[in-house]
């Protein structure tokens, strides 16, 4: 697209989009993702956006502004980053140039993570003046948006606005000027120093740690700070300096509040990693034990210079004789059992048998057993469907009841009816669950047709109602149509309003 903005400093990649819709003159906010993306069905995601290439592709070559470059600067991909395996962090970017569906809040974990994404967009206020000075527009800040941040580094507190992220318009880019500034947020000297630690976490372009250097890291931190009982982590002592640094309370708000269970996520991060730690929980215990002096960039280039050897220097195990000449009687009477049954229904039927080849050849045993492994069925009778279906049913009934006669109630699209609901999530995953549910959506579902109908019903009332003039130009512009997007039954319908 020519003349596409180029995005200023830590300014988020959904603002640049949003700003070259205004640039333009972009009302529709589907036109604005056709020119971008040419795809319409794009969800403006503020943290981890998807099609990040298709913006790249606006930008000459000498700019330097490739995908990769767009995702370290002007997204949160920098707080998720270190904390990921490199092969997930790899999978992740690749996911993140191109299409996601979602694929990219699994892997990076912000799905199943204990620190929650914000429910609206945040500012500075004073930010905001330092920005129209400076470039004559405002325009979204990354740092804003950080799960937990809830103070500017330089000016103290943020305040929330009226933009809802993932609402019903998902799909439009909302410019900085189009959104209501609320209240400040409560914020305490503890609130200032994680966002300080975040404002450096925000500046490191990491590939990726794996999960066993991070091992080590803390296993040489504890060690090196004196939180051990003989040679074992003291996680008493850990969990009273967390706690005492941090607060119950902010810890609490935050998510991240541990606990003395065993499957606690501070003991977990003190033993072998077998999953990835939010950014927060890092930079907490980074941060309470050794009480501010080290910083959760210096943590990161430690981690990250830890070498682990290669286990490639381990002397395979001893082959069994057996594979280099012919098969035991054993082994071929397995291989005719599994033959018939799965590996598992083998073993139920001659136990002595796979005793003895558990004994005397387990490489071999092990081996064949995975060829013939039976496929997994899984049937989850945890949620009985069809009783489900039936209250959803209901609920939906009910809301298209209440909107059937409400004339200034936007499109009544399959996605806006399931956002009336509570359990919207639910619906939108499982609808193929959902029989009489997905009926009733196609039912009471509007059609462009039918949408654009209502609109200028509506108008044609209200002008009626104040008894003024009716002319085509106002009749369209209240009605917010043109004649490029009205349909031919629409356009039959005006016609008809204007010869009465």
């Amino acid at each position: 697209m020519l003349g596409f903005p180029i995005p200023y400093s830590e300014e988020l990649l959904y603002s640049t989009i949003a700003r070259s819709g205004v640039h333009d003159g972009d009302v529709s906010p589907k036109q604005l993702l056709e020119k971008v993306f040419n795809n319409r069905r794009v969800i403006a995601t503020v943290d981890l956006p998807s099609h990040v290439q298709a913006v790249a592709n606006q930008y000459p070559d000498s700019l330097g502004m490739d995908a990769k470059t767009l995702i370290y600067r002007h997204t949160l991909w920098p707080i998720y980053a270190p904390f990921l395996p490199p092969d997930r962090s790899d999978k992740v970017i690749k996911w993140m140039s191109g299409s996601s569906q979602g694929a990219a809040h699994l892997a990076s974990g912000i799905v199943a993570s204990r620190v929650k994404t914000k429910g609206r967009l945040y500012v500075c206020v004073e930010c905001l003046k330092e920005q129209r000075i400076k470039y004559g527009e405002c325009f979204w800040e990354r740092f804003w948006q950080i799960p937990i941040v809830n103070t500017c580094p330089k000016h103290g507190p943020l305040n929330k606005t009226t933009i809802v992220i993932d609402g019903e318009h998902r799909h439009t880019f909302t410019v900085i000027e189009d959104a209501e500034v609320l209240g400040k947020v409560n914020a305490t000297n503890v609130d200032k120093l994680f966002s300080h630690q975040v404002s450096q976490l925000m500046q490191v372009i990491s590939q990726g740690i794996s999960p066993t250097q991070w091992t080590v890291f803390y296993e040489q931190f504890a060690s090196n700070l004196g939180y051990l009982n003989g040679l074992r982590i003291d996680h008493s002592r850990i969990y009273d300096s967390v706690i005492r640094f941090w607060g119950k309370g902010w810890l609490q708000k935050a998510g991240i509040l541990p606990s003395y269970i065993e499957t606690s996520w501070l003991k977990a991060l003190f033993r072998k990693h077998r999953k990835s730690f939010s950014f927060a929980e890092h930079i907490v215990v980074i941060t309470a034990l050794s009480n501010g002096r080290f910083s959760i960039c210096e943590a990161i280039d430690k981690a990250s210079s830890i070498v682990i050897k290669s286990e490639n220097n381990i002397p395979p195990k001893k082959r069994d004789l057996n594979t280099l000449n012919m098969l035991s009687p054993d082994q071929i009477d397995w291989e005719v059992l599994i033959e018939a049954v799965p590996p598992k229904a083998a073993r139920l039927l001659n136990k002595a048998l796979y005793a003895r080849l558990y004994r005397n050849h387990y490489d071999w045993l092990m081996h064949i057993n995975s060829l013939f492994h039976a496929e997994k069925v899984v049937v989850n009778n945890r949620v009985d469907w069809p009783q489900r279906d039936r209250q959803i049913a209901q609920n939906l009934r009910r809301v298209c009841k209440n909107l059937s006669e409400d004339l200034k109630a936007p499109r009544l699209s399959r996605t806006f009816l399931i956002h009336q609901l509570e359990n919207r999530a639910t619906v939108e995953k499982n609808l193929h669950r959902l029989p009489r549910s997905s009926h009733l959506l196609a039912l009471y579902s509007e059609s462009t047709d039918e949408y654009q109908a209502r609109r200028l019903t509506r108008t044609y009332l209200d002008i009626l109602k104040n008894k003024k003039h009716i002319k085509r130009w106002s009749l369209l512009r209240a009605a917010g149509l043109s004649d490029e997007r009205m349909t031919d039954i629409v356009s039959k319908l005006l016609e008809e309003i204007l010869s009465e």
